[in-house]
């Protein structure tokens, strides 16, 4: 489905009712500014004014809606759902990267170059985050991901970058609170990648454990290991607990694979890098997500009907693609002059937005290093029929 395509049919299904009804500028929940002081002066009054401008969206897409494209389709549904409940025409502006680094600085540059775009949605990875960030940066254009975690990203490091998910700093100790209280593991072995990500994640974990009095084994092994073999022969048979804070999800599927066949069977726990449903699949394997079980939310339900509507399957894991759109969006918005939102007006008005009951559940604000405030890992199990059950 084409991104053009969509306004039209957003548009219908708001006059049929799929779309959340209500005021303001965030259907999930209440969209506004901080102000004070100067400040007051050059925010507008967010009322029901046509403004336009591009939002460019680093994540990938593809017609017809893959597991790669879910984040794009989050954002598109937010951001036409935003239009309509604000009467402004904005736009996106697609930029197809994952975590290819190269394509990430071209994608940037462009999206620099272009003067209508006036924020950014992503980058989806922490390394094309690390990558581009400095660029973005330079250029003045804020940029708000929807789930690169690496916490060394924050702290002030990047500008212009904020994230509407919890660091990994938050997610290692989530893993091994899991591992130690809700698993009661005597023993870990914690598999892991040499590079940023997993080795960052996979030290959180340790140190979390053993400060509990559990002791962990560390074994690294490459991307994209194609056998396992010495590996599997590497983890003391003791371990009842494997930790796989693995990059690719294709690495994690190998693994429990090759770990079943060998008959071996701790409980296998991934972080976020595996929370791909429809990729890794061991039927009994826990798993991390930066994002909540969206039918939880409170302003939930129609969203996801909305989405179904459009793209079929609902795939939970791209929710908080739909609250940096609704982020920058009301930063666009609230700044808008003219009718034309503009980059400094999105860069000054960012770090301020809130989002009250937002999709993810919870209020949406930053802090003072444009982390999410309150920001939390959520663990999920597969089930038998391929789905992900959220625990807690």
């Amino acid at each position: 489905m084409t991104i053009r395509a969509l306004t039209g049919i957003v548009v219908a299904l708001a006059g049929a009712g799929l779309v959340a009804a209500g005021c303001g500028s965030s259907p999930a929940g209440t969209a506004t500014v901080r102000t004070s002081g100067a400040d007051a002066a050059v925010l507008r009054d967010p009322t029901r004014t046509t403004c336009s401008g591009k939002i460019a969206v680093m994540a990938p897409y593809v017609d017809g809606g893959s597991t790669d494209s879910v984040q794009m389709n989050w954002a598109r549904v937010a951001l036409d759902t935003f239009n309509s409940e604000n009467g402004t025409s904005f736009q996106i502006e697609p930029v197809d990267v994952m975590d290819d680094v190269a394509a990430g600085v071209r994608g940037a540059r462009r999206a620099i170059a272009n003067p209508e775009v006036v924020g950014v949605v992503g980058p989806q990875t922490s390394v094309v985050t690390a990558a581009v960030g400095p660029l973005l940066d330079r250029a003045k254009l804020a940029y708000v991901s929807p789930s690169a975690t690496r916490t060394d990203l924050g702290g002030g490091r990047l500008a212009g970058f904020y994230r509407v998910v919890a660091n990994d700093s938050v997610q290692g100790p989530t893993l091994a609170r899991f591992v130690a209280t809700d698993l009661k593991a005597k023993k870990v072995a914690i598999v892991e990648n040499p590079e940023p990500y997993s080795r960052g994640l996979a030290g959180s974990v340790s140190r979390a454990l053993e400060a509990d009095g559990i002791p962990v084994t560390r074994i690294s092994v490459p991307l994209r290991t194609p056998d396992y073999t010495d590996t599997i022969a590497r983890i003391p048979r003791a371990a009842d607990v494997v930790v796989m804070p693995f990059l690719l999800t294709e690495d994690g599927q190998r693994f429990a694979r090759q770990m079943e066949a060998a008959g071996r069977d701790p409980r296998l726990v991934g972080g976020d890098g595996l929370f791909v449903p429809t990729e890794f699949t061991k039927v009994g394997a826990y798993v991390s997500s930066y994002s909540p079980d969206l039918r939880k939310a409170p302003s939930g339900a129609n969203i996801i009907r909305l989405y179904e509507a459009i793209f079929g399957d609902f795939s939970t894991f791209g929710g908080p693609a739909f609250t940096a759109m609704e982020v920058v969006a009301t930063a666009a918005l609230q700044t808008c002059s003219n009718g034309r939102a503009t980059r400094a007006g999105v860069w000054k008005a960012v770090p301020d937005v809130e989002i009250n009951d937002s999709l993810l559940g919870q209020r949406v604000s930053f802090d003072k290093n444009h982390e999410l405030e309150g920001g939390r890992f959520f663990m999920y199990q597969v089930e038998p029929n391929g789905g992900y059950r959220a625990l807690g």
